[in-house]
């Protein structure tokens, strides 16, 4: 059986980007990632990691040098109980300053080459897997792959799309963002096939019944005694003795009577067998009862089911734009700003609560007084500074 996988990007995705990392001393993990890939791990997704890595093609790193920036990540990783699956990674570019690696490659992004060839080495399902970058590089890379697509939409950093770049499935302002976003599209897919089976069980008839409900209808109990009584309006031959004549006589001593009506039909037949034949006005069907094919009781569909799995899953979407509309606000990262507002704000409360003091204290002059009320105002107006700063840092 194929897996599920998560491609990731590196760079900006699991770790910080000061430009063409060349030690591993410079690899530092951004914040909840270990968390996120963890999460990904319990949802039985493999991590596989493609990345780009012209810098090997213009000089500036190695490919053993690399090799060893790769195994810290691993390390750091580990240490938050995270492992990777695999990692893949183009070395080539074609304006590269080393003649091995400048050319073109199918493996470099936004080719799908390194999804392809884990797909194949990992038996991975794409159309199951999701690839999650921060470039529009990357969602064309896994839009190729036949994968689904989150665009992380870091702050500070827009992203410029091209006219031949395709739009991504979902975005996200940073991978634990996007990890929600795969557990609310799984939890979907769950209630939807669960929706489903619940409206098959519910509307298909049974096709197999069981001993015990194979009942005999009333017309059917009416038709062998009629036909039983027929036989008894012929005269027989005396050389022939007819089979049914002893149930003929003991079901109605005159069987010429027996024929002439209904009513006596009934009166002269067997009174143990009196109670399973009815008479033919009261097993007449009209054609509308005819047309119409048993159902039992427990396979008719929930009254108002249809329209409970409308409003139920019109209630999902409503719940799922609740939660991504204050999403920026949700998984803001830590602000310089908004502590040193909140100090600000706290020395500013005390200077207006000792200029209240001073001027219940008459000992104290009006100079006092002021001087702390300029003090809670100045502070004041410098919280307004930070929160105006930390809004532009969003």
């Amino acid at each position: 059986m194929s897996h599920k996988a998560v491609f990731l990007d590196r760079d900006d995705t699991l770790i910080s980007d000061p430009g063409y990392i060349s030690d591993p001393a410079q690899v530092q993990l951004l914040p909840h990632v270990g968390h996120s890939l963890a999460m990904l791990k319990k949802m039985g997704y493999l991590l596989v990691v493609v990345t780009n890595q012209s810098g090997v093609a213009r000089g500036i790193v190695t490919e053993q040098t690399l090799e060893q920036i790769h195994h810290h990540l691993k390390k750091l990783l580990a240490d938050e109980g995270v492992y990777l699956d695999a990692i893949y990674y183009c070395p080539y570019h074609p304006e590269g300053t080393v003649a091995k690696y400048t050319r073109e490659s199918d493996l470099r992004k936004p080719q799908p080459g390194m999804l392809l060839k884990a797909a194949e080495e990992l038996d991975i399902d794409l159309s199951q897997s999701w690839m999650i970058g921060d470039s529009y590089r990357d969602i064309a890379a896994g839009s190729r792959a036949g994968c689904r697509t989150i665009l992380l939409d870091t702050p500070g950093k827009p992203q410029v799309r091209e006219p031949d770049d395709p739009e991504p499935d979902r975005r996200a302002v940073n991978l634990r963002e996007a990890v929600n976003i795969l557990r609310m599209v799984e939890f979907q897919q769950k209630a939807q096939a669960a929706r489903a089976e619940l409206q098959e069980a519910a509307i298909e008839p049974k096709e197999k019944q069981t001993p015990q409900e194979q009942k005999p209808q009333p017309q059917e109990a009416v038709e062998p005694a009629q036909t039983e009584f027929k036989p008894a309006a012929a005269k027989p031959s005396t050389a022939e003795k007819p089979k049914a004549e002893p149930l003929v006589n003991a079901a109605a001593p005159n069987p010429v009577q027996a024929e002439s009506t209904s009513t006596p039909l009934v009166s002269a037949v067997n009174p143990d067998t009196e109670q399973k034949i009815s008479t033919p006005s009261a097993r007449q069907e009209t054609p509308s009862q005819a047309a119409l094919p048993s159902m039992p009781a427990g396979d008719m569909p929930p009254s108002g089911a249809l329209h409970t799995d409308k409003t139920h899953q019109l209630l999902e979407e409503i719940l799922h734009h609740f939660k991504l509309k204050h999403r920026y606000e949700q998984y803001s990262e830590f602000s310089v700003f908004m502590l040193l507002a909140w100090l600000v704000q706290v020395l500013a409360v005390f200077c207006l609560v000792v200029s209240i003091w001073f001027g219940l204290d008459r000992t104290r002059g009006s100079d006092a007084v002021q001087t702390m009320i300029g003090y809670a105002i100045a502070l004041q107006l410098l919280v307004i500074a930070l929160l105006l700063m930390h809004d532009r840092s969003k």
